[in-house]
């Protein structure tokens, strides 16, 4: 006697946003929950902040990380940011993201160090 196993359930592409690393509709993800945009992360090292310990013998500096993030069938993206490897998500709205960006460069510049300071 054969026995044959079903072909596994493949899922129709999504759209992509333009900025989405898979790009291809995440059609090889099991459940439609996952077929997730998530763009590339931003990295920035806080130079003033105490190493930690990443594991026994390494240390780090801390980093925030950000990146874009919209979810299946979602009509908005947002930016999500979060600090150190296990750190709180802190999910901001596009609008958000760029008052914040804007309030950032408003606060370098009151400094008089410029950009690249």
């Amino acid at each position: 006697m054969t026995t044959t196993s079903p072909a596994p359930a493949t899922l129709p592409a999504v759209t992509c946003a333009p900025w989405c690393l898979d790009g291809n509709g995440h059609a090889d993800v099991p459940f439609p929950e996952d077929q997730v945009c998530r763009g590339d992360t931003v990295e920035i090292e806080l130079t003033h902040r105490p190493l930690v310990q990443v594991d026994e013998e390494t240390w780090t500096r801390e980093t925030v990380r950000l990146y874009l993030l919209r979810h299946p069938g979602a009509l908005r993206t947002s930016v999500e940011m979060y600090r150190g490897e296990l750190g709180e998500t802190v999910s901001l709205t596009v609008d958000e993201a760029e008052a914040l960006g804007r309030a950032l460069l408003d606060a370098v510049q009151q400094t008089g160090a410029g950009l690249g300071a």
